[in-house]
């Protein structure tokens, strides 16, 4: 339920099928036996489903599918009692499977022009505009169309809190990082902009309870989703539900090229210098996003180190950065090796911190028993497992280790990095 519930928050059009118990053994609970199927993986998918006879399988199976690649994308559940293995098919059943099976669903989504004018009439009129983008975008197909309208309105650009997908090229000037997930957080890193335009996902995910405004005084803002749920549920703004990439192309067509001054573009990242372990999450991310090559595919969970990452570690290509939107530990892992049976030609990079050792400090609840726990040694469970398991002892091995781990893709390297505590977040390039 964990997993799903990530894959849930994260857009996946995933189709879990679940086996159960014949049905001619459910009525006496024998085992394996799900009296309800239907309602366990709620309320983490779209749609489930268990079809009433065998025959049915096939058709509740592309309707399953449907479901899961209509906006807002998403997870869908079926259940197949197991005496629907051997059912077998007529001839007339099988032609009834093939055109189920051959015809199409299009989403024809569009944005209304007047609509469109009037989002575009808003940043125009703006003194410092902002976009907060998510992971919806991605999903879209509109991380190229979003760069042009966040350049002609010359706006700052923040990925939001949690976001699955950071949904904008990290290594754009406009790009200024991730926000941060608490509502006195993000309302003291939008003071300035007047205006606030959030696209592809909710306003905005939280955690923990951070007090302050929703926005900074004076702030206005839009919000198109896809969701009409996260529409509603929005605590301020404007909201637009609406295909994500025709609402950003429809706006675009009606944005002028603004001659107002561009935001202030983030620092280059440094040259990596040597700096022994255990080091500073600057110095560590550093050396990774020097080292990693250009087509590289991270997969994200740091916990408290996640923003400054997004400091350090800049891709510029789409589908080049992802995390858990749902924030559950566990995800990071088996999201990687998903990702790179999905992308068998890029070499995937997961960033993991080893715990969550701040929740207790930051829900203040220090001293709690049980979370001291003795000496994990990392490297030799992970060569237990067989992956090429490493230690390095400063930045200079650290980008060693990456690069031979990429050029050696026969099977999978860790490569364990001791960093200093982080009294409090890590400081970005601001």
């Amino acid at each position: 339920m964990g997993a799903l519930y990530n894959a849930y928050l994260n857009r996946t059009p995933l189709i879990v099928i679940a086996g159960n118990q014949r049905r001619t053994m459910q009525n006496q609970k024998t085992h394996l036996t799900n009296e309800d199927a239907t309602m366990a993986p709620r309320p983490f998918v779209k749609w489930t489903a268990e079809p009433a006879i065998a025959s049915e399988v096939p058709a509740v199976l592309a309707r399953a599918i449907h479901v899961a690649m209509s906006p807002p994308t998403g997870p869908v559940f079926v259940s197949v009692p197991v005496d629907d293995a051997a059912y077998e098919f007529s001839d007339a059943q099988v032609a009834e499977i093939e055109v189920i099976r051959d015809r199409e669903v299009t989403h024809a989504g569009g944005f209304r022009k007047h609509l469109a004018k009037k989002i575009a009439g808003r940043l125009s009129d703006a003194k410092s505009p902002a976009f907060v983008v998510d992971g919806d975008l991605e999903h879209a197909g509109a991380w190229e169309p979003v760069v042009k309208p966040a350049e002609r309105t010359k706006a700052a650009v923040w990925t939001a809190p949690l976001p699955g997908l950071s949904g904008f090229p990290e290594n754009r000037p406009l790009y200024q990082g991730l926000l941060p997930p608490g509502a006195g957080w993000i309302s003291e890193e939008l003071k300035g902009h007047d205006l606030v335009v959030a696209l592809g996902g909710p306003v905005f995910r939280y955690y923990p309870y951070v007090p302050g405004p929703y926005l900074p005084e004076g702030t206005s803002l839009i919000h198109v989703t896809s969701d009409p749920d996260e529409a509603a549920r929005a605590p301020v703004g404007d909201a637009y539900v609406a295909d994500i990439r025709a609402a950003v192309e429809a706006v675009l067509g009606e944005i002028p090229e603004s001659s107002r001054t561009a935001p202030r573009t983030r620092p280059e990242v440094p040259r990596p210098e040597r700096a022994e372990a255990p080091m500073q999450a600057a110095d560590l991310w550093t050396a990774v996003g020097h080292a990693a090559p250009a087509d590289a595919l991270f997969v994200t969970e740091a916990g408290s180190n996640e923003a400054p990452i997004t400091s350090y570690v800049r891709p510029g290509a789409a589908l080049s950065h992802m995390s858990a939107v749902g924030g559950g530990l566990g995800f990071g892992l088996p999201a990687a090796v998903g990702t790179q049976l999905g992308a068998p030609d890029r070499p995937v990079i997961p960033l993991m911190g080893d715990g969550s050792m701040h929740y207790a400090e930051i829900e203040s609840a220090a001293g709690v028993p049980g979370l001291d726990l003795p000496e994990l040694n990392i490297v030799a469970t992970a060569a237990s497992y067989g992956v090429g398991a490493h230690e390095a002892a400063d930045t200079y091995e650290v980008a060693d280790m990456l690069r031979a781990g990429v050029e050696d893709r026969e099977r999978p390297t860790l490569i364990n990095v001791r960093t200093n505590r982080a009294e409090k977040p890590a400081p970005r390039l601001t």
